[in-house]
């Protein structure tokens, strides 16, 4: 019922795009059991940490990062002609999700790549498409997302970070928050006021080097789950950014950006898809051991209703990023159907994952099962990248004008 290249061949009817999609799978399918999922636990206990400026994340995160980069798992969507997979966005959320199941915290370090490439292939110039591309499909350069900032979480249009040209190149001065991957990648795509008296008309989209002087991690937040992956504040103190590193026109950022979390918003559904399968296959094969007044707990027939409502929620949000992703790939409106993917896909990761815990009974609560893991690692999905209420006022916005009746 869960096997994704089921749900993919009702999408892609051409042989060789079915066949390649799932040889890719396939490999990460083995790169998940062989170097990610043993090491899981481990990682998470261990958390990452700020030492003298520096971001400390436990050993493996970067023998995984080398083993994508082994791999070129990182230049999924990358065009062909920069040396990358040229792969659309349903294969890219697919390997999201099969590496959230392993672990949803280094899903991470593959995700941010395919979101800020996808911005940069519509909105970016050639020059930095060439400047870029080649490095990011070799796993030579990752990138992430430098958004966020103290006064501002969904409401990007007040952002106060700015940027100021002076001659060849813009001098940014600011600070962000909640920037995932912050210390282990070495670019990132930014927004930042150009015109401050414009509000979001002001605001222009960059790609900014991390090793620029006046870049600096100043702070690793302490967070109830993704504790793999850095979570941290960055100070911008007069930090040069060249002027061919400016995505599309100064001033237009704004839909560039909202462009990027769009296509994200698909890729957080396929992660808590992800970590709601790896909650719902550990609760199963639990319940099919442990005994309760010689009886199976998996033949009691109240858990079996569990078991059915957690594996049809798992489904239809599996379905809807799947289709969400071909929208896209059609070129076809597909931001409402994003945030409802999402929204739907969040909470759903919550639900899963906490009747996994109800049905470990005690021992769920305890850390000697992955549950709790996948209890704490779920709770972000509803959160960032537009919070699950930002994304029903997205949804309500969009549907309500179909069918409201309209005044005389």
């Amino acid at each position: 019922m869960f096997e994704i290249k089921k749900i993919l061949s009702q999408y892609i009817t051409d042989k060789d795009d079915l066949e390649t999609n799932n040889m890719i799978l396939d490999l990460v399918d083995d790169v998940s059991k062989k170097e990610i999922e043993p090491y899981a636990r481990e990682m998470d206990r261990h958390g990452v940490k700020l030492e003298n400026g520096k971001v400390i994340v436990h050993p493996q995160v970067h023998k995984i990062l080398k083993v994508l980069k082994q791999n070129e798992l990182f230049g999924l969507t990358v065009p062909e002609k920069y040396g990358g997979a040229a792969m659309g966005a349903t294969i890219q959320n697919t390997v999201m999700e099969r590496f959230s199941r392993a672990d949803a915290s280094t899903s991470l370090y593959h995700a941010l790549q395919g979101t800020a490439v996808e911005m940069m292939k519509k909105y970016a110039s050639e020059v930095l498409k060439e400047k870029y591309f080649p490095k990011i499909a070799k796993g030579e350069r990752l990138i992430g997302l430098l958004y966020s900032e103290p006064n501002s979480g969904s409401d990007l249009g007040s952002l106060r970070a700015k940027a100021v040209r002076e001659g060849d190149n813009y001098i940014a001065n600011g600070n962000k928050i909640w920037i995932s991957s912050a210390g282990i990648v070495n670019s990132y795509t930014t927004l930042l006021q150009t015109d401050p008296s414009k509000g979001s008309r002001g605001l222009t989209a960059f790609v900014i080097d991390a090793d620029q002087p006046g870049f600096k991690v100043d702070r690793i937040e302490e967070k109830l789950g993704l504790h793999a992956s850095p979570t941290g504040s960055i100070v911008l103190d007069n930090v040069e950014i060249p002027v061919e590193n400016r995505i599309g026109e100064e001033g237009k950022g704004f839909s560039a950006v909202l462009y990027g979390l769009a296509s994200s918003r698909i890729g957080i559904s396929a992660q808590a898809v992800g970590i709601a399968d790896a909650a719902y296959r550990k609760a199963v094969a639990y319940a099919s051991e442990r005994e309760q007044f010689k009886t199976k707990i998996l033949d009691f027939q109240a858990n079996q209703f569990k078991i059915a409502e957690m594996a049809t929620r798992i489904h239809l949000a599996r379905n809807y990023y799947v289709y969400a992703s071909r929208l896209k790939e059609n070129e076809q409106d597909f931001g409402m159907e994003a945030s409802l993917a999402k929204a739907f896909a969040g909470d759903m990761a919550q639900y899963v994952t906490y009747e996994a815990i109800q049905l470990h009974g005690g021992y769920g609560y305890t850390v000697e099962y992955d549950v709790e893991r996948y209890y704490r690692d779920a709770r972000i999905t509803s959160i960032y990248e537009g919070t699950n209420e930002v994304q029903r006022i997205i949804i309500a916005r969009a549907e309500i004008p179909k069918y409201a009746k309209k005044d005389n």
